[in-house]
């Protein structure tokens, strides 16, 4: 019901307008006003109900996803249930049902014909098709208008994000040379310290290198977050208990680059830091067909409310609003002392 009250405005008006005007003109053919009501009623409800599936249900799952038939096949469904119920509601309300058409046929032919195939079938159907399309297509050119605001504030970050890094650009190669001088003066008896630093230092060139396309494996990112974890857990005492699941079992698609890793970053920002209890942390992937799941959850401290959710989850949601509209779920609850985060994207 979140989507209802989120819009609640918009259908409101659209309903009030709607039924005003249709109120109308239903007085126009039925002069007792209690009857004019009951049939209008009768005829906004469900063309509101079939506005709200259409708007709510097949836009998104379709539309959004680049799935034009199956909408066509499914709006048309829709289309010709709404139609019929309002078809059988009025005659009912008329005091009449189908069967009886051949008789009221012949008690009065021309009105009755022209009523029942003019006003009641064609009247019915071109009314639900009418309000649907008209509501979505409003409601498609609000959803345009945000994501072109979407995507012209993340282009200005982006260009803001670049000036930056422009201004603060080391030579890669430079940085490569200086880390495997780091490494070869590491003592070869300190091998931890060692394998921190390779770790490092893949982390680094798949920045500078592997991750500049729209779309990367999504093995590759997991691969970098696995090996943030490890570095962060080098820092951490036996306080900390960090679980990780599913990595390595998830592979074969592809994702956009660093959107999973605000989450990850988000566990370690804001876990606990409790000296005489444990801290915890637990991350798990998975992937179901083409649908990723990322749960993570970590204890945590009360946090003040102008940094629940942390440095890069505003961010994430915009970009998952720009590169998977309609195909993500963004679910958080926190708690006292859990925070807990559960992302499902489509991928494909």
């Amino acid at each position: 019901m979140q989507w209802l009250l989120r819009n609640r405005l918009y259908y409101f008006v659209f309903t009030a307008i709607f039924f005003v005007f249709w109120f109308l003109f239903k007085v126009g053919g039925i002069p007792e006003i209690g009857h004019a009501i009951l049939s209008a009623t009768v005829d906004v409800s469900v063309a509101l109900t079939c506005l709200l599936i259409t708007v709510e249900v097949l836009l998104p799952k379709h539309v959004y996803r680049h799935k034009y038939l199956q909408f066509a096949l499914s709006y048309l469904a829709l289309l010709l249930v709404c139609g019929t119920i309002i078809i059988l509601s009025q005659l009912q309300l008329d005091g009449s049902s189908i069967l009886e058409y051949s008789a009221r046929v012949a008690k009065s032919p021309k009105h009755y014909f022209y009523w029942f195939w003019a006003d009641l079938i064609f009247g019915s159907y071109f009314l639900v098709f009418f309000i649907s399309a008209a509501g979505a297509a409003i409601r498609f050119a609000i959803d345009r208008v945000k994501a072109l605001n979407i995507v012209e504030i993340l282009q200005k970050e982006k260009a803001i994000a670049e000036l930056d890094v422009l201004k603060n650009q080391v030579n890669p190669h430079f940085l490569f040379n200086a880390l495997n001088t780091i490494f070869y003066k590491i003592d070869r008896n300190n091998q931890p310290a060692r394998e921190t630093l390779e770790r490092f230092s893949k982390m680094l060139r798949y920045q500078l290198y592997e991750c500049n396309a729209e779309y990367i494996a999504i093995e590759k990112e997991l691969e970098f977050i696995g090996s943030y974890i490890e570095l962060q857990k080098e820092r951490l005492n036996e306080n900390y208990r960090i679980t990780c699941k599913g990595f390595d079992d998830v592979k074969g698609q592809k994702i956009s680059p660093f959107l999973l890793m605000s989450l990850i970053e988000n566990c370690f920002k804001h876990v606990s830091r409790s000296t005489t209890c444990e801290n915890i942390i637990f991350i798990e992937c998975f992937l179901t067909g083409s649908e990723l799941t990322m749960h993570t959850m970590n204890t945590t401290d009360t946090v003040p409310a102008d940094e629940k959710g942390g440095i890069g989850l505003s961010n994430i949601k915009k970009r998952l609003q720009l590169v998977y509209p309609g195909r993500h779920v963004l679910t958080i609850r926190q708690e006292s002392e859990v925070y807990d985060l559960l992302l499902k994207i489509t991928l494909a």
